[in-house]
Protein backbone atom coordinates (compact mmCIF):
# COMPACT_ATOMS: atom_id res chain seq x y z
CA UNK A 1 0.00 0.00 0.00
CA UNK A 2 1.30 3.44 -0.96
CA UNK A 3 1.61 6.15 1.55
CA UNK A 4 0.01 9.57 1.21
CA UNK A 5 3.38 11.33 0.87
CA UNK A 6 4.30 9.33 -2.25
CA UNK A 7 1.10 10.34 -4.03
CA UNK A 8 1.63 14.03 -3.29
CA UNK A 9 5.23 13.84 -4.50
CA UNK A 10 4.11 12.57 -7.91
CA UNK A 11 1.80 15.57 -8.25
CA UNK A 12 4.56 17.97 -7.27
CA UNK A 13 6.95 16.55 -9.88
CA UNK A 14 4.30 17.02 -12.57
CA UNK A 15 3.86 20.64 -11.46
CA UNK A 16 7.63 21.28 -11.55
CA UNK A 17 7.91 19.77 -15.05
CA UNK A 18 5.02 21.93 -16.28
CA UNK A 19 6.65 25.11 -14.87
CA UNK A 20 9.99 24.24 -16.49
CA UNK A 21 8.20 23.56 -19.80
CA UNK A 22 6.43 26.95 -19.68
CA UNK A 23 9.71 28.76 -18.89
CA UNK A 24 11.49 26.97 -21.77
CA UNK A 25 8.66 27.92 -24.14
CA UNK A 26 8.88 31.59 -23.12
CA UNK A 27 12.67 31.61 -23.58
CA UNK A 28 12.28 29.95 -27.01
CA UNK A 29 9.67 32.47 -28.14
CA UNK A 30 11.86 35.38 -27.00
CA UNK A 31 14.76 33.94 -29.00
CA UNK A 32 12.62 33.59 -32.12
CA UNK A 33 11.32 37.14 -31.74
CA UNK A 34 14.87 38.50 -31.38
CA UNK A 35 16.02 36.57 -34.45
CA UNK A 36 13.10 37.89 -36.54
CA UNK A 37 13.84 41.45 -35.45
CA UNK A 38 17.50 41.10 -36.44
CA UNK A 39 16.49 39.63 -39.78
CA UNK A 40 14.17 42.59 -40.49
CA UNK A 41 16.88 45.06 -39.52
CA UNK A 42 19.43 43.47 -41.85
CA UNK A 43 16.87 43.36 -44.69
CA UNK A 44 16.16 47.08 -44.19
CA UNK A 45 19.88 47.90 -44.23
CA UNK A 46 20.27 45.89 -47.44
CA UNK A 47 17.31 47.71 -49.01
CA UNK A 48 18.73 51.09 -47.98
CA UNK A 49 22.11 50.16 -49.43
CA UNK A 50 20.49 49.28 -52.78
CA UNK A 51 18.52 52.54 -52.68
CA UNK A 52 21.67 54.55 -51.98
CA UNK A 53 23.47 52.94 -54.92
CA UNK A 54 20.50 53.67 -57.20
CA UNK A 55 20.33 57.31 -56.13
CA UNK A 56 24.08 57.70 -56.59
CA UNK A 57 23.90 56.27 -60.12
CA UNK A 58 21.11 58.74 -60.97
CA UNK A 59 23.20 61.59 -59.54
CA UNK A 60 26.21 60.66 -61.70
CA UNK A 61 24.01 60.26 -64.76
CA UNK A 62 22.46 63.71 -64.22
CA UNK A 63 25.87 65.32 -63.77
CA UNK A 64 26.97 63.82 -67.09
CA UNK A 65 23.75 65.04 -68.78
CA UNK A 66 24.37 68.58 -67.47
CA UNK A 67 27.96 68.60 -68.72
CA UNK A 68 26.91 67.37 -72.16
CA UNK A 69 24.08 69.92 -72.40
CA UNK A 70 26.37 72.81 -71.43
CA UNK A 71 29.01 71.74 -73.95
CA UNK A 72 26.32 71.46 -76.64
CA UNK A 73 24.86 74.86 -75.66
CA UNK A 74 21.38 73.47 -74.98
CA UNK A 75 19.33 74.34 -71.89
CA UNK A 76 18.63 71.60 -69.38
CA UNK A 77 16.53 71.43 -66.22
CA UNK A 78 14.23 73.87 -64.49
CA UNK A 79 15.37 77.51 -64.73
CA UNK A 80 15.73 78.87 -61.20
CA UNK A 81 17.83 81.87 -62.21
CA UNK A 82 14.92 84.25 -62.76
CA UNK A 83 14.09 86.71 -60.00
CA UNK A 84 11.29 85.30 -57.87
CA UNK A 85 11.64 81.75 -59.22
CA UNK A 86 10.53 79.11 -56.74
CA UNK A 87 12.93 76.19 -56.68
CA UNK A 88 12.70 74.40 -53.32
CA UNK A 89 15.36 71.96 -52.18
CA UNK A 90 14.24 69.22 -52.48
CA UNK A 91 11.20 69.59 -54.76
CA UNK A 92 7.82 69.22 -53.04
CA UNK A 93 7.09 65.72 -54.36
CA UNK A 94 10.50 64.19 -53.59
CA UNK A 95 9.31 61.89 -50.80
CA UNK A 96 5.72 61.36 -51.92
CA UNK A 97 6.10 60.80 -55.65
CA UNK A 98 3.65 61.97 -58.21
CA UNK A 99 3.31 63.13 -61.77
CA UNK A 100 5.97 65.88 -61.82
CA UNK A 101 7.39 65.76 -65.37
CA UNK A 102 10.70 67.34 -64.26
CA UNK A 103 11.85 64.07 -62.65
CA UNK A 104 13.86 62.15 -65.24
CA UNK A 105 14.21 58.36 -65.05
CA UNK A 106 17.78 57.14 -64.90
CA UNK A 107 18.98 54.28 -67.07
CA UNK A 108 21.04 52.36 -64.50
CA UNK A 109 18.31 50.24 -62.91
CA UNK A 110 19.37 47.46 -60.57
CA UNK A 111 17.59 44.13 -60.59
CA UNK A 112 16.63 44.18 -56.89
CA UNK A 113 15.96 47.93 -56.64
CA UNK A 114 12.49 49.34 -56.00
CA UNK A 115 12.34 51.04 -59.39
CA UNK A 116 14.21 53.27 -61.79
CA UNK A 117 16.34 55.94 -60.12
CA UNK A 118 15.33 59.52 -60.92
CA UNK A 119 16.97 62.93 -61.02
CA UNK A 120 15.81 66.55 -61.03
CA UNK A 121 18.01 69.33 -62.50
CA UNK A 122 17.79 73.01 -61.56
CA UNK A 123 19.68 75.74 -63.42
CA UNK A 124 20.82 78.31 -60.83
CA UNK A 125 22.41 80.88 -63.13
CA UNK A 126 25.73 82.01 -64.54
CA UNK A 127 28.68 83.98 -63.31
CA UNK A 128 30.21 86.18 -65.95
CA UNK A 129 33.31 88.33 -66.38
CA UNK A 130 31.49 91.33 -64.90
CA UNK A 131 31.54 89.47 -61.58
CA UNK A 132 35.15 88.40 -62.10
CA UNK A 133 36.48 91.91 -62.80
CA UNK A 134 34.12 93.74 -60.41
CA UNK A 135 32.88 95.85 -63.32
CA UNK A 136 29.42 96.16 -61.83
CA UNK A 137 30.75 98.47 -59.13
CA UNK A 138 32.24 101.20 -61.33
CA UNK A 139 30.49 104.47 -62.16
CA UNK A 140 30.44 103.68 -65.90
CA UNK A 141 29.45 100.02 -65.59
CA UNK A 142 26.35 100.31 -67.74
CA UNK A 143 27.63 102.91 -70.20
CA UNK A 144 28.76 102.12 -73.72
CA UNK A 145 27.30 98.59 -73.69
CA UNK A 146 29.13 97.49 -70.58
CA UNK A 147 26.05 95.98 -68.94
CA UNK A 148 27.07 92.33 -69.24
CA UNK A 149 30.14 90.20 -69.43
CA UNK A 150 31.24 86.97 -71.03
CA UNK A 151 29.73 83.89 -69.30
CA UNK A 152 32.41 82.08 -67.32
CA UNK A 153 30.59 79.45 -65.27
CA UNK A 154 27.16 77.85 -65.12
CA UNK A 155 25.70 76.69 -61.81
CA UNK A 156 23.36 73.70 -61.53
CA UNK A 157 21.76 71.75 -58.69
CA UNK A 158 20.97 68.06 -59.11
CA UNK A 159 18.65 66.15 -56.79
CA UNK A 160 18.54 62.38 -57.23
CA UNK A 161 16.31 59.80 -55.59
CA UNK A 162 16.46 56.04 -55.60
CA UNK A 163 12.99 55.59 -57.14
CA UNK A 164 9.54 57.15 -57.40
CA UNK A 165 7.96 56.68 -53.94
CA UNK A 166 4.49 56.52 -55.48
CA UNK A 167 5.47 53.27 -57.20
CA UNK A 168 7.00 51.45 -54.20
CA UNK A 169 5.94 53.28 -51.04
CA UNK A 170 7.07 50.49 -48.70
CA UNK A 171 10.73 50.63 -49.76
CA UNK A 172 13.58 52.87 -48.59
CA UNK A 173 13.90 56.15 -50.48
CA UNK A 174 17.34 57.76 -50.58
CA UNK A 175 17.70 61.36 -51.79
CA UNK A 176 21.09 62.84 -52.75
CA UNK A 177 21.93 66.40 -53.74
CA UNK A 178 24.85 67.83 -55.70
CA UNK A 179 25.87 71.28 -56.93
CA UNK A 180 27.72 71.50 -60.23
CA UNK A 181 29.83 74.36 -61.56
CA UNK A 182 30.75 74.06 -65.24
CA UNK A 183 33.23 76.38 -66.92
Amino acid sequence: MKSVSQRSQRGVSLLVVMIVLVVMTIVGLAGIRSTLLRERMSANMYDRSLAFQSAESALREAELAVRQAVLAGTPIGTDCSAVGASCPIPPADTYTGGANPDWVDGTATQELAAGAPQYFIQFLGQRDSTDELNLGFSAGANQYGGGGGVPLESFYRVIARSHDPAVAADRSVVVLHSNIVIK
